[in-house]
């Protein structure tokens, strides 16, 4: 309903900045445009009060297709913690020795590498998180991806028994679950 308003609101606003803009001098233009600006604002608010917008994690398959590497890993954080986990860090888009999140959960450490990819994540993921937990002193370790994994990365996961791999089911499960949680606190 206050998405409906927003909308109504806005739109009234945009016609009538134009209407004095064309009819009035530039004073009368600018109060206008400032009072749309207060409006918009205010109904940005209300939408993010009422909790009217999607949340971090309450996005389909197809916008988390077309992400950004940063939206991803954000998107990422978002669904870790709608499932309990503690996100102590994103680290830095470049240079992030092997790990583009650190989480929290039952007291340990895990350092995340997430790969939005259009094919299947190698062994080269693995490799890089597996060295990415010494350096961030964790103690496990995960590959996320909206993909799948080639053999080779599930046997080195296998193999190192510390790193866990969300594949693109997983990772829906996992987000379906951070948002029937996060749906069910409000």
């Amino acid at each position: 309903m206050l998405r409906i308003i927003y909308y109504i609101l806005m739109a009234a606003g945009v016609i009538s900045l134009f209407v004095l803009g064309v009819i009035h001098n530039g004073s009368d233009f600018l109060i206008l445009m400032g009072i749309i600006l207060i409006l918009h604002s205010l109904c940005r608010w209300l939408l993010n009060k009422f909790k009217l917008t999607p949340s971090g994690a309450d996005r389909s398959i197809e916008q988390i297709d077309k992400m950004t590497g940063r939206e991803f890993e954000e998107f990422v954080a978002a669904v870790l913690e709608g499932c309990g986990y503690e996100i102590d860090e994103i680290t830095a888009a470049s240079g992030d020795y092997g790990a583009d999140i650190i989480a929290v959960a039952d007291g340990e450490r895990i350092a995340v590498q997430c790969k939005r990819y259009g094919k299947p994540v190698g062994v080269k993921a693995v490799q890089e998180v597996i060295s990415a937990m010494k350096h961030y002193s964790c103690q496990r370790a995960a590959v996320i991806t909206n993909s799948t994994f080639t053999n080779q990365a599930y046997t080195l996961a296998e193999d190192n028994e510390v790193v866990t791999l969300w594949d693109r089911e997983s990772l829906l499960n996992m987000r379906n679950q951070s948002v029937r949680h996060k749906r069910n606190k409000q």
